[in-house]
């Protein structure tokens, strides 16, 4: 002879219910304070730098926005610069080509 349960009753049985479990952890006892624990040396070696951070965020955020305005420019100016180059070099080519051809303008 086997035992077999309504699969319903055994999900009841089986299954754990948030309400239950939060009424037999509000007991009306305080919660235990966690233990206590010496501070370790990298939280203590943290705590030194601590008050660095923020400067030195802005100096790094700041030279990094520098350099990056001065990168800008700088192609800017040479992009500038080559593409002069280039219409000096396009006028002199059109001024042979009519020269060849023999077409006034």
């Amino acid at each position: 002879m086997s035992l077999r349960l309504n699969p319903s009753l055994s999900r009841a049985l089986f299954r754990r219910n948030i309400t239950t479990t939060r009424a037999r952890l509000n007991t009306g006892m305080p919660p235990h304070p966690p233990p206590q624990q010496p501070p370790s040396a990298y939280k203590e070696g943290m705590a030194r730098y601590k008050h660095f951070f923020s400067p030195f965020a802005k100096v790094f955020l700041g030279a990094v926005f520098t350099y990056q305005v001065l990168y800008w420019t700088w192609v800017k100016l040479e992009m500038e610069e080559v593409k002069a180059d280039k219409n000096k070099q396009l006028a002199a080519l059109e001024k042979e080509a009519r020269e060849l051809t023999g077409v006034k303008k």
